[in-house]
């Protein structure tokens, strides 16, 4: 297996399932409703909604960078606001995510194990940095999934 392949099943299993430390993104969002999304159990906290666009958006952009885009995230694109919070909204909110986590990782299909220590124009980390960021970012909101999850209970 090449190092590639490898990083590519840690995104998988980060997102998808079978990680060994807990709840994937997708496991940790099982059961969760659009009412359950929307809320705010925590003060000052974002939304389980508004955490899973920013893991959207963010593995959009690496996605991009990877690819040799050098453009940032704008500020408001970061933490996307939301403005409809009905189940249909947030079914198409979990498809974005699902789809742009497959985008993602057939960009880093076609990536050689060569690439991984090139210095990228924007954020400027190696590709290597860069992929395992987007694994660390998968998990880091995971659990901040998991906590909300039991909070809107």
């Amino acid at each position: 297996m090449t190092e590639i392949e490898r990083i590519s099943e840690q995104l998988k299993r980060a997102f998808e399932g079978g990680a060994w430390h807990g709840p994937s993104v997708k496991e940790v969002l099982e059961g969760v409703t659009a009412e359950k999304a929307a809320a705010r159990p925590v003060s000052g906290a974002h939304s389980i909604w508004e955490l899973v666009l920013h893991i959207a958006v963010w593995e959009n952009a690496v996605r991009r960078w990877v690819s040799g885009d050098s453009k940032d995230v704008p500020d408001e694109a970061n933490w996307p606001k939301i403005k409809d919070t009905s189940e249909a909204a947030w079914e198409k909110t979990l498809e974005a995510l699902e789809k742009g986590h497959m985008e993602l990782r057939q960009t880093i299909s076609r990536l050689s194990d060569g690439e991984l220590d090139k210095v990228l124009k924007h954020p400027k980390p190696t590709v290597y940095d860069l992929l395992h960021g987007a694994i660390q970012h998968d998990l880091y909101h995971a659990g901040q999934i998991a906590v909300l999850k039991k909070g809107a209970k």
